[in-house]
């Protein structure tokens, strides 16, 4: 078996693109148009991996919000602190499709929190459909993640 020298392998390889001056303008061609398609693939990548982890932590701290303060809230009622069926559902709104007027009381309403200057959240409290109890719905947004927390109450 012949053994190859890596120095004449080289020098060899050299002299190919030294004598063929047009070869050697396509090889280089070649070789940064593959470089650039890579940098741009990784670039499209880069990006779109940071566009989903950036929607992804918008959804978990929209969650944490509309978790926490319904929670919150949630303790307070327990504690008779909150009585939820003591609050005057004096706002309302009505579907324009069905008609149907559902009365409702904002009891929390916050917009930017430090360190999320976009997010807001909204805690309002409603009766349920048969008039029997009461909904506690938060709703909290964060860029352009939505997270609604409900919690139904009975008498």
């Amino acid at each position: 078996m012949r053994k190859i020298n890596r120095n004449n392998l080289i020098k060899r390889t050299a002299q190919i693109l030294r004598n063929n001056e047009g070869a050697s303008m396509v090889l280089v061609s070649v070789l940064a148009i593959i470089v650039l398609t890579a940098v741009v693939v990784l670039r499209v990548a880069t990006t779109t991996f940071m566009a989903s982890t950036n929607r992804q932590l918008n959804q978990d701290q929209a969650y944490e919000l509309a978790a926490s303060l319904g929670e919150s809230i949630n303790l307070l009622i327990e504690e008779d602190k909150f009585l939820i069926y003591d609050v005057t559902l004096d706002e309302y709104v009505t579907d324009s499709d069905t008609g149907v007027t559902t009365y409702y009381k904002t009891v929390y309403n916050q917009n930017g929190f430090e360190g999320l200057p976009d997010a807001s959240v909204v805690a309002i409290v409603t009766e349920t459909g048969d008039g029997s109890g009461r909904i506690l719905e938060v709703t909290a947004d964060v860029g352009s993640a939505e997270y609604i927390y409900t919690r139904e109450y009975r008498q």
